[in-house]
């Protein structure tokens, strides 16, 4: 049996949730929290320690992984995670950073794997769409980011245009979910707890 990447996983989890109405990531969905749904889908997937990117006041203190928030750029949306993942991946001496967003309850078992196959950086793509979020970057990237967002530049497709970040295709078939649907609204997660069966 191959090993486990050994490569850090950064969750990103501090989003305002405005179309949801209230935190998405510790709402229920099919019985357990959003974030817990994902935890559990990416766990096993390296050897390396988990994270959550939010804010300290957002209740995850009791869920057994470390919480960091953003220390720069705060507002300036994901890639504020994405910096704050790459400065704690540099923290642990860690040559590369795997972030992903909370609300995606049917994340792929290889995402880490294949990622960490193709090399750094690189983004999740599916049904025709990149996920400039959900990706395999390097630590040592973070002067890049960050004179990126001194230019008043907050898009992520964006900043992966500006890395190079190369589009790792995600296949499923037609009767399957996309991997990287993701949740928003209620009806959205009403429709996940339909696809979950229950």
């Amino acid at each position: 049996m191959a090993s486990l990447p050994d490569i850090p996983i950064c969750i990103l989890a501090g989003g305002t949730s405005r179309r949801f109405g209230e935190d998405k990531a510790l709402a229920k969905l099919n019985g357990k929290p959003l974030l817990r749904h994902l935890v559990e889908r990416v766990r096993g997937q390296t050897s390396g320690p988990i994270a959550i990117n939010a804010p300290v006041s957002m209740g995850f203190e009791n869920w057994e992984l470390p919480v960091i928030a953003d220390t720069t750029w705060e507002g300036a949306g994901p890639l504020a995670g994405i910096a704050t993942a790459m400065e704690w991946a540099r923290t642990r001496k860690a040559a590369h950073i795997i972030t992903i967003a909370v609300d995606l309850p049917f994340a792929p078992p290889d995402f880490v794997s294949k990622l960490a196959s193709h090399g750094a950086p690189a983004i999740a793509f599916s049904n025709e769409r990149a996920h400039p979020v959900n990706g395999l970057w390097r630590a040592d990237q973070i002067a890049a980011l960050h004179s990126y967002l001194e230019n008043g530049r907050r898009s992520a497709h964006g900043w992966a245009e500006e890395c190079k970040a190369a589009a790792v295709p995600f296949d499923f078939a037609g009767d399957e979910v996309d991997p990287f649907w993701n949740i928003n609204t209620r009806e959205e997660m009403a429709k996940a707890q339909g696809m979950l069966g229950n």
